[in-house]
């Protein structure tokens, strides 16, 4: 039996107009469970998250960290806090709170500016119920489980768009042509995947 766990990740908008100064805190939907486009060995499907709250176990996500682009490798890679998680059947927000540490302050004062907008949750898929749609293959995780919410730079597929607006909705990524994707995108893919297998720093390095 394999008890290796695979986690996967969606992309996702800050809204920074949420935000309190006070106790340096913002809210993020993490999830709207809209389709997302992926691959496996069988093929290329397209991946559903069930919002249905049955389905999410939150226990992880509770109190969870808010890390910098999934890195975990260190306590400088933390940047905040899960303060509260929740799904309502239609999506799934979260309460973050943000560290007061020094080298942690111009990330929180991009925040509230907008420069940095883009989080991204990291999960695990307990079970798949699999159908399809018009001839598409269509995986619906009615088991997973969030882990972390990361920030994020801007994803590497120049084909995703951010929606400045009082709330955020999930990036749904079309992968661009072969030619037309560069190969700095490319290596910053490779990279961000391998830190969440946890690859050897030093091969991920020399990506």
């Amino acid at each position: 039996m394999n008890d290796t766990v695979t986690l996967l990740t969606r992309r996702a908008d800050l809204a920074p107009a949420s935000a309190n100064r006070d106790d340096r805190s913002v809210e993020v939907i993490w999830s709207t469970g809209a389709p997302v486009r992926r691959r496996d060995m069988a093929g290329p499907y397209v991946e559903r998250l069930s919002l249905n709250p049955q389905a999410v176990d939150l226990s992880r996500l509770q109190g969870a960290s808010v890390l910098d682009a999934h890195r975990q490798f260190a306590v400088r890679d933390v940047l905040g806090s899960v303060q509260s998680a929740a799904v309502d059947g239609q999506r799934g927000t979260a309460l973050i709170r943000f560290s007061a540490r020094p080298e942690v302050e111009p990330l929180w004062q991009d925040v509230l500016s907008g420069i940095l907008r883009h989080v991204s949750v990291g999960y695990s898929v307990e079970e798949w119920a699999e159908t399809t749609d018009n001839g598409a293959r269509v995986l619906t995780a009615v088991r997973w489980t969030p882990h972390e919410i990361s920030l994020v730079p801007t994803p590497a597929d120049p084909g995703a768009h951010i929606r400045m607006e009082t709330h955020m909705t999930d990036t749904t990524i079309t992968p661009a042509p072969p030619e037309a994707q560069t190969r700095a995108a490319i290596n910053t893919e490779i990279r961000s995947i391998a830190r969440i297998a946890g690859l050897d720093q030093s091969w991920i390095d020399g990506q």
